[in-house]
């Protein structure tokens, strides 16, 4: 079990194999770094939006989104729930996030770190919601930043993930299997009433789990 936590499940660390300039969507730097949060800003919304469907904002909601990315969905977010914050470790993704979201910034409604998943800079139950999209496969240990995203999440509160596999043989299946893979996760780091779904976009459908943490705190594994 200590050996399936340390490493990403199969479908996630297919990452690894990825041609150099995908990575740049993982951890953008540089000038192809900046090229590639255009590109997720222009193609990504029909998969944002089905994805908020399930996190479903809501007035009066603290909401965090782990890998920001270009800062569209912390925009689209924060329109509703009452305050959103975000971690990236990407500084190109941070500035550009910061830009889309200056008006927020500057009133506290949006808080935006640039930092590691795996140590999230917030307190033991700051959140109601949290969510991730096209992220969780460019994690090294995915089991440590579910725990951080369980730690910050309050009792009954919800996480998101999703994953478009963008592979080159990338199938439905493919979708299927990572969709079981992220449940797995969720489960394994604690958390309950773990779902998975899969939400139609084109050739490659997206991988979702939901889940919530439990309302009587477990220890940690």
């Amino acid at each position: 079990m200590e050996t399936q936590h340390a490493h990403a499940p199969a479908r996630l660390a297919s990452c690894a194999r990825m041609p150099e300039w995908m990575r740049h969507f993982g951890h953008p730097t540089g000038v192809l770094g900046a090229l590639a949060g255009h590109l997720m800003a222009l193609r990504n919304r029909k998969r944002s939006l089905l994805v908020l469907t399930l996190v479903d904002p809501r007035p009066g909601e603290r909401i965090l989104e782990v890998g920001f990315g270009p800062g569209l969905d912390i925009r689209r977010v924060s329109r509703t729930a009452a305050f959103v914050a975000g971690v990236d470790q990407s500084p190109v993704m941070l500035r550009q996030a910061q830009r889309r979201n200056d008006g927020a910034l500057r009133v506290g409604k949006v808080e935006l770190h640039q930092g590691d998943a795996r140590s999230l800079a917030f307190a033991d139950d700051s959140f109601d919601k949290a969510f991730s999209i096209n992220s969780a496969q460019f994690w090294p240990e995915p089991f440590v930043v579910i725990r951080e995203m369980y730690r910050v999440l309050r009792p009954q509160g919800q996480l998101v993930l999703a994953v478009q596999p963008r592979t080159i043989d990338a199938s439905s299946r493919t979708s299927q299997e990572t969709a079981e893979e992220l449940a797995a996760l969720l489960t394994s780091g604690g958390f309950q009433e773990v779902t998975s779904a899969l939400k139609p976009a084109g050739r490659v459908p997206i991988a979702c789990a939901i889940a919530r943490k439990p309302t009587l705190r477990e220890p940690a594994r």
